[in-house]
């Protein structure tokens, strides 16, 4: 897709060519803006409800009476709430839409909400008998109902779409007079038929007829590995102060685990997809959000942002809940734009580091999870570069706990790696390729590294020169052609998730 300027700050740090000694990358884990997680809002607790509360979708501060009007899907139903606060909500004891036609036959959920000229307008998803996917239409002159169905709006009409249209983003353009809507085509057939594509469409009657655009998709899963490697989906929608749109996504990296982005596009048409676009991670290991991130809808209330958003956890069964976050200023966080908190290839565990201090400390919580990495999410666009950083263990070396360096990383089982306690030596450079873990070089005895002892370590690339310094002094080198790459990412690792370390003042130059 076109580049889209608004996008540009988030990636600023690294241009097209970079020059010789230019600062590519830093991050000193001071406070940034970011979303300010307050926690379960909304969980099972009626009969109706099954144990998945999914797709938040609200309308605020309109059609007379509470501030907050909240629509959510549990499986079969659609349900109603409000709040004047947006934490403390009132449900209605009964589904407002339940499924009674052939088109919802089997499920119901997915609610979108528009209120215009005094009618609300739904749109929603049902699956019928056959398994097929649609997105249907409903109406009400009430928010909490009764609401009628009109029936199927968009289905699938290409191979690619895979008979499942759904995750609608419905919305009133009242400056062009045109309905428009957002929606998601095709399955991730590995991940049990998550989104793949997100797709655009108009029409002058939101009863229909609707006409897609002939660009579709719109936004493509990126292919690359990061957090929207795999799928892309999900879409909510909201016009921003300059006349553009503000699209919330849902990535998916692998087959699992989801996590949530923020877009922005000047037509609704053209979006520019990127690592730096992550918005919302993980929670952190043996919360109620550390397994996936889904649909988030954002509003604005008493000057800030608030997203609302559903959630499953890494717990026995399969629990979903509505949870708020409030953007605030300067928080100890890791900054989503910088990096993406993963832990092993498919592995959903959560969040496995804090930021405290001006360091980002691996928290040693995820004993299931092979990994604790934080994975680059601003492009290197250099072949040759150095990424410095100061490593702090916390505790005796173990067999394998590495705490190294990640350079020329492209996809998440491709890319170099040096530092601390690796293989059993002190220093180590390793490279990962096509899944396959292969030592390049070593020296020393991992027993030599000193628990709480810094070490400022610095990875060197030059063509297939690997070279690691400590505190200054180079202290391993080795030649390896096997990664090339003219741009690429960086991270940071401590390789078993019981391990505790500390990456502080990091910095990525080119050669």
């Amino acid at each position: 897709m076109a580049a889209t300027p608004l996008l540009q700050p988030a990636i600023a740090s690294a241009e097209p060519s970079a020059r010789a000694g230019r600062e590519l990358l830093r991050d000193n884990f001071g406070a940034v803006s970011g979303w300010e997680r307050r926690g379960v809002v909304m969980k099972q607790d009626l009969p109706w409800e099954t144990s998945l509360l999914q797709d938040p979708c609200l309308v605020y501060n309109q059609g007379g009476g509470p501030k907050f009007k909240l629509w959510y899907g549990s499986l079969y139903y659609v349900g109603y709430a409000t709040s004047e606060d947006g934490v403390n909500w009132t449900k209605k004891p009964d589904p407002v839409l339940v499924r009674s036609i052939d088109a919802d036959h089997n499920n119901l959920n997915q609610p979108s909400v528009v209120h215009h000229n005094g009618t609300w307008h739904m749109t929603y998803f049902g699956i019928d008998a056959a398994g097929k996917g649609r997105v249907l239409y409903a109406t009400a002159s009430k928010p909490e109902g009764p609401w009628t169905k009109h029936g199927v709006i968009l289905e699938s009409t290409m191979p690619w779409e895979d008979d499942y249209i759904y995750n609608s983003a419905l919305h009133h353009d009242d400056r062009e007079r045109t309905w428009k809507i957002w929606y998601t085509a095709g399955k991730i057939a590995s991940a049990g038929g998550e989104p793949e594509y997100i797709c655009y469409a108009t029409a002058s009657n939101p009863a229909g007829p609707w006409t897609k655009y002939p660009g579709n998709p719109v936004l493509r899963p990126m292919k690359d590995g990061s957090w929207a490697s795999l799928g892309i989906g999900g879409p909510n929608i909201r016009r921003t102060r300059d006349g553009g749109y503000e699209m919330r996504v849902v990535g998916w990296q692998a087959d699992y685990p989801s996590r949530s982005g923020k877009l922005l596009s000047r037509d609704g048409i053209r979006w520019e997809l990127t690592r730096a676009n992550l918005d919302l991670d993980l929670g952190v290991v043996g919360g109620p959000e550390d397994s996936m991130v889904y649909r988030t809808f954002v509003v604005t209330h008493n000057g800030a942002d608030h997203v609302f958003y559903n959630v499953k956890n890494h717990r026995p069964g399969w629990n979903e809940t509505i949870q708020l976050a409030v953007w605030r200023d300067r928080l100890q966080i890791v900054d989503p734009a910088k990096w993406t908190v993963t832990q092993g290839v498919a592995i959903p565990s959560g969040a496995s580091f804090e930021v405290r201090d001006n360091r980002a400390t691996t928290l040693g919580n995820a004993a299931g999870a092979p990994t604790q990495t934080l994975q680059g999410n601003v492009p290197i666009r250099a072949l040759d570069y150095e990424l410095q950083a100061d490593v702090t263990p916390h505790s005796a070396a173990v067999p394998d706990r590495d705490a190294v360096l990640m350079t020329r990383y492209t996809q998440r089982d491709s890319y170099y790696y040096a530092g601390i306690a690796s293989w059993g030596n002190k220093y180590a450079i390793g490279v990962v390729d096509g899944g396959t873990n292969v030592k390049l070089a070593g020296v020393g005895s991992a027993s030599d590294i000193v628990p709480d002892q810094k070490h400022t370590l610095r990875f060197a690339v030059r063509g297939s020169t690997l070279t690691l310094f400590d505190n200054g002094r180079e202290v391993l080198s080795v030649v390896d052609p096997t990664l090339i790459p003219q741009e690429s990412y960086v991270g940071l690792q401590s390789s078993t998730g019981t391990g505790r370390t500390s990456f502080a003042n990091v910095t990525v130059r080119a050669l």
